[in-house]
């Protein structure tokens, strides 16, 4: 065999490794690929745990899932880097679920729970922990709303009457001024001073007449029509 075709002969045999080594290659690539696609495409049917976290970048904790030591049951938190709560997701002492959000002091600034009577309760507090803002259901499942001034004193109360119909007033000092109500008569407008003391009325009698009554300071009668 001349320099040539040993030449020719070595390359062949290069050229036959070459494409054995490029084939498992291929073949290799193509099961890494099918795996990893695999493991991708895999979702657990369910996942369980008696806490779980979320930590950022710095591994400070930001949300948190777990059960309340206390009561056993559920609650969800999540919190700035530094650990100040934002949203609280619990259990109220009644047993209901309820939702805090709170501001950058930690205090709550909005709060959803039920109220002593079994319905829902919404309220809403200012920088000064004061709340300003009222929504909810009675002891007799009617609803209410009471507004707050910004040192927590009531302004105006809306609710039912006990004789039926829907009841109004708007307060200064916490002493309610004008009373608005709709028993089953029919309208009444009561005027009262800042001692409490009614002053002027006018609406439905029980017999179904008007009346207009006004009364001195103390709250007796100067005069009425009809007398």
């Amino acid at each position: 065999m001349n320099h040539l075709e040993q030449r020719v002969a070595s390359l062949e045999k290069s050229v036959k490794w070459y494409r054995i080594f490029f084939g498992l290659s291929i073949t290799a690539m193509c099961t890494l690929t099918l795996m990893s696609n695999s493991e991708k495409n895999f979702v657990p049917d369910r996942l369980q745990a008696k806490s779980f976290q979320v930590v950022n970048d710095n591994g400070n904790v930001v949300a948190e899932l777990g059960i309340d030591k206390v009561k056993g049951n559920g609650f969800l938190t999540t919190s700035t880097p530094g650990g100040q709560k934002l949203i609280h997701l619990f259990t109220s002492d009644g047993g209901a679920g309820g939702i805090n959000t709170f501001d950058s002091d930690g205090d709550v600034i909005f709060k959803v729970t039920k109220t002593s009577g079994g319905g829902g309760y919404l309220g809403l507090f200012n920088n000064n922990k004061k709340e300003i803002a009222e929504f909810g259901v009675t002891d007799n499942q009617s609803g209410y709303m009471r507004i707050c001034d910004k040192f927590g004193d009531k302004l105006a109360w809306i609710t039912y009457t006990e004789g039926g119909g829907g009841y109004f007033a708007l307060l200064n000092n916490n002493q309610e001024t004008i009373r608005f109500s709709t028993p089953d008569a029919g309208g009444r407008i009561g005027l009262s001073n800042k001692r409490n003391k009614r002053i002027a009325f006018i609406g439905t009698q029980d017999n179904l007449d008007g009346n207009i009554t006004i009364f001195n300071s103390n709250s007796e009668s100067l005069g009425s029509i009809p007398k």
